[in-house]
């Protein structure tokens, strides 16, 4: 006799109970079943219910499509419940994929990827759209590629902000650099997959949504155009280093809205994190990829994290010592990934030794800093040394020289002779506005 959903849900703690049994019939078949398997492993393992492990997930799952199912489940009823500790099982499931599809290929055609169903329904409304035919095959174009995304775990068939997110990061993240693409293709892709939503009547709030993500895609790519004296002096139009410190929290907001075990969740904290240390002690590409947690950047039992390394330019030491308390909070946030505040200080320790961009023992590709800076505040993150440098020179044009050097880890005096003269001009000119000012007394 087949078991109801009350009963396969009869582990489950309450809340996660009470919500699927609200949404029962909207639940996909088999859900209930492993969402239940998941709380029963997760007793039997004696995890606490606000932070499941990852063995959990793997024993609840025993193909890819239900371990699938079980995330999609708890992202869409219970988003409540962490997921952080699913992303290694994930990984697994995308590894043992890939070895399936090394083997040889017997033809070089290209098959076109299966639309979710939810999708489908919406192709006759397309197909009757008063469009021209060479803009119906584009917008069906761009869903294949958006589909061949979601088949691959980015997203879900349920348009929305979440889905737009983790198909950009998919297009322009791509662990495959050669499948990687420009962050204005990923916004055309996308767009067309909003333009069959449109169509097919989805909701137009979810399809708003989506756009934001568009937009910034694009803004991205304006900004890239630009050189460096125009990026500057457009990043200090926009507010400077408020704005900066205003993407930082787009990028946390971003991050908490999101699954905790989804790939553009990862990406909005590591972004945070690299433009928030970027803010504090603006450092070179070349270091932070380098930087490993324990040894580089650490951590105290408070919370307090402090920063020391020695350049790989200049074989200099330099440091931050401790750092904001926001850029602190930042940290842990990275290090956490969506597990609860309490598992700070474990977490630290299990990841003591491994690099802080990356969260393992292998490190981040040398540009991966400045891309993501690139990205989210539309200039490289070398720019944000530049944008310090001009903060300090005109606040306090006499001194800034030296602060310049201290700050940016010049190794000598003569290093970084531009600051230098332009600090010295300012300052001339900074006096003779004093001398002027007396002359006009006198």
């Amino acid at each position: 006799m087949r078991k109801t959903t009350q009963e396969h849900l009869a582990s489950a703690p309450a809340a996660v109970r009470h919500a699927l049994l609200e949404a029962k019939a909207d639940l996909r078949p088999g859900a209930a079943a492993v969402v239940g398997r998941l709380f029963a492993a997760a007793r039997r393992l004696h995890d606490p219910a606000t932070c499941l492990s990852s063995e959990a997930f793997r024993q609840a799952a025993t193909s890819e499509s239900t371990f699938r199912t079980l995330l999609r489940t708890l992202t869409k009823h219970a988003p409540f419940v962490c997921t952080a500790n699913a992303k290694p099982v994930s990984e697994e499931w995308y590894e043992a994929r890939a070895n399936t599809l090394d083997k040889p290929k017997v033809t070089k055609a290209r098959k076109t990827p299966r639309w979710p169903e939810a999708w489908l329904a919406y192709d006759a409304a397309l197909e009757m759209a008063k469009v021209r035919p060479v803009t119906r095959n584009r917008y069906r174009n761009s869903v294949n590629r958006c589909a061949a995304l979601v088949a691959e775990g980015y997203g879900s068939p349920e348009l929305g902000f979440v889905t737009a997110a983790e198909l950009a990061e998919g297009f322009v993240n791509y662990s495959d650099k050669k499948r990687r693409i420009r962050p204005v293709t990923a916004a055309n892709y996308i767009d067309g997959l909003i333009a069959l939503g449109r169509f097919g009547g989805a909701d137009p709030n979810a399809l708003a949504a989506m756009r934001v993500i568009t937009e910034d895609l694009r803004d991205q790519a304006k900004m890239h155009l630009k050189n460096k004296e125009e990026r500057i002096a457009d990043l200090m139009e926009r507010g400077g280093f408020g704005y900066v410190a205003d993407k930082i929290g787009e990028q946390r907001a971003k991050a908490a809205a999101l699954p905790d075990h989804s790939a553009a969740a990862k990406r909005a904290r590591q972004t945070a994190m690299v433009i928030a240390l970027n803010v504090n002690k603006p450092a070179r590409k070349s270091d932070m990829v380098n930087w490993r947690i324990g040894v580089d950047v650490t951590r105290d039992l408070a919370g307090n994290w402090e920063l020391a390394w020695v350049q790989s330019k200049t074989s200099a030491q330099t440091e931050a010592g401790q750092l904001w308390a926001q850029v602190s909070e930042v940290l842990d946030e990275w290090i956490l990934g969506g597990r609860p505040d309490r598992l700070a200080n474990s977490r630290y320790r299990d990841l003591h030794g491994c690099y802080l961009l990356t969260l393992t023992e292998k490190p981040a590709r040398k540009n991966l800093s400045t891309e993501l800076c690139q990205q989210a505040i539309g200039v490289p993150s070398h720019d944000l040394r530049t944008l310090a440098g001009d903060y300090l020179r005109r606040h306090d044009p006499e001194n800034a020289a030296n602060l310049l050097a201290s700050h940016l880890g010049h190794a000598s005096t003569g290093a970084g002779q531009a600051y230098r003269t332009a600090c010295s001009a300012d300052a001339g000119v900074a006096k003779w506005r004093q001398v002027r000012a007396q002359i006009a007394k006198g």
